[in-house]
């Protein structure tokens, strides 16, 4: 069995909205379970942290996870979908240290909480002129 199918078989019922392409498997998981997957992804089935980016939907703010499997080519992306008036969800910095950085560029531009975090402050925005905070969601209605 490949790692694609181990993962749904293992994490199936975390997981909604699966959507597999050729070497990407998109899905999302409740905030509560972002950890547990990341320990998985990372830890079980050796996947690093590429990146994690941010956006902002009608529904809320979403983080997507891209883990890569480099000996496959194949990427596992997590989609953790926030409410947008408080979004927090765990960091996953003390399962990927790698996160640090990212973790802190998504507070600093979307305004996202991650819970746990070491060192939760401005990064990118730290002296902008304006002092804007969540300046990707500065003035905008979504």
């Amino acid at each position: 069995m490949d790692e694609v199918q181990q993962f749904l078989e293992l994490m199936g019922s975390k997981l909604t909205r699966v959507v597999q392409k050729p070497r990407r498997l998109y899905f999302y998981i409740p905030p509560e379970e972002v950890l547990t997957v990341a320990d998985y992804l990372f830890n079980q089935l050796g996947c690093r942290l590429s990146t994690a980016t941010a956006q902002e939907t009608y529904d809320g703010i979403e983080i997507i996870y891209h883990f890569s499997l480099d000996r496959k080519g194949q990427y596992f992306c997590p989609r953790v979908l926030l409410n947008k008036e408080q979004p927090r969800v765990k960091s996953i910095v003390p399962i990927v240290q790698g996160a640090i950085w990212i973790e802190r560029e998504i507070f600093d531009f979307w305004g996202v909480e991650f819970e746990g975090h070491p060192r939760m402050e401005r990064l990118l925005a730290l002296h902008h002129p304006e002092n804007l905070d969540k300046p990707l969601r500065f003035g905008r209605q979504v």
